[in-house]
């Protein structure tokens, strides 16, 4: 892919992530104050949301191997914008979850697709092609969560009709600038192999799949910091808006984070200490909450699960992209996203559980030590079979 379209995935990448992070921090609190549901079903709702994210993901990267990627790509923009178009009108029970999870199909499609057709970039070593697109993705989550609150107020039905302006440029941008790419011309194996066909050899296989399980047990931890700790600070007097300051602390370090690993990227290969440290790390975050009582110190945890996140979140679709040939470069890249919304939906649940059996505190031990079981596991296993796999970066 040439390097002008890159900085355009990179639009894209930011644009759907801002259209994403505008609907889910307002879906349970409209669904309970505004559609008169309990909190019980707005979570059955979040579920068949991620569910239906985790399908598009594992399509889109299934069909991406098979090619005719620009009408992927249209096919993907357009049934987000009709499913949000329709929301600014219908809104309301039980119009709304439904056209909530065909907006989790079409998101997960995109993103995919986003990731997939990172993996065809040639100019850039794929770490960096991937720190890029996350870096550009937590733009968007930082811009649409900004906007959230203050559109909301206005009306749920104003905050789609922003949603459904941001996928139309989007959409633009796919039918001006990636109409003439075919991205599977750049590589005669995908015109001489089945992309059916499994090529990934069996170490690479198994590195893959412990980088997947890996990365579910992340999410689910990392999703305590989103769905429970703003309650568990209510404990110490400390308000949602402070609550929601460590969020604009963890958009900023990520920005900051990502420009210093691209730096250091260009004198030294980071990739392996990325998925390695970024357990570490995270498992760090969860350390301090054992024994914070006082905002300076969840903040220093803040910083830690940041650090931690800026190197795993990133470093895990660019490692998968290194161990898959390029005929199922699409699907590996579906597996990651599948995976991740498969922690992101079964992480509020699990702390849910365990906070009403065992407390607080157990549940960050039960994350620190997870997220270190993570971190050894993925070391092991590249220390033991590093020298056998096959790359395709």
């Amino acid at each position: 892919m040439k390097d002008d379209l890159f900085k355009w995935l990179g639009g894209l990448a930011f644009l759907n992530n801002v259209g994403y992070s505008c609907v889910w921090p307002v879906t349970t609190i409209y669904m309970h104050n505004q559609l008169h549901q309990s909190l019980v079903l707005a979570g059955v709702v979040l579920l068949c949301y991620s569910s239906a994210n985790v399908i598009g993901s594992i399509a889109a990267g299934s069909q991406f191997d098979r090619g005719h990627t620009f009408g992927l790509n249209l096919f993907g923009q357009l049934i987000t914008l009709l499913a949000v178009t329709l929301l600014i009108f219908m809104h309301g029970w039980p119009s709304y979850p439904i056209l909530l999870c065909i907006f989790g199909f079409g998101n997960g499609w995109i993103l995919t697709l986003i990731n997939s057709m990172g993996t065809r970039v040639k100019k850039y070593p794929s770490v960096k092609v991937f720190n890029q697109l996350y870096l550009a993705e937590n733009i968007g989550l930082v811009v649409g969560t900004g906007l959230t609150g203050f559109i909301y107020e206005q009306g749920i039905g104003w905050l789609f009709v922003l949603i459904a302006g941001i996928y139309l440029v989007s959409l633009i941008i796919v039918g001006i600038k990636f109409a003439e790419v075919e991205l599977h011309g750049e590589c005669p194996v995908r015109q001489t192999v089945d992309a059916s066909a499994d090529l990934t050899g069996k170490r690479n296989l198994f590195v893959i799949i412990v980088l997947l399980l890996g990365l579910v047990v992340v999410w689910v931890m990392y999703e305590q910091w989103m769905s429970n700790l703003a309650v568990y600070l209510a404990r110490f007097g400390i308000s949602t808006g402070r609550y929601g300051m460590l969020w604009t602390i963890n958009g900023v370090l990520i920005i900051i984070f990502q420009l210093l690993l691209d730096w250091i990227g260009r004198y030294h290969a980071t990739l392996d200490l990325q998925v390695i440290l970024g357990s570490f790390f995270m498992a760090g975050s969860f350390m301090l909450l054992l024994f914070a009582a006082h905002y300076g110190q969840f903040v220093l945890a803040m910083v830690v699960l940041t650090l931690g996140e800026s190197l795993l979140i990133p470093g895990v679709p660019a490692y998968v992209n290194r161990l898959s040939p390029v005929v199922q470069k699409g699907r590996g890249q579906g597996m990651v996203n599948a995976f991740s919304s498969l922690g992101k939906a079964l992480g509020p649940l699990f702390g849910g559980l365990v906070i009403e059996r065992l407390g607080y505190f157990k549940l960050f031990a039960v994350c620190t030590v997870a997220d270190l079981i993570v971190g050894m596991m993925i070391g092991i296993v590249l220390l033991i079979l590093r020298r056998g796999l096959q790359t395709y970066d």
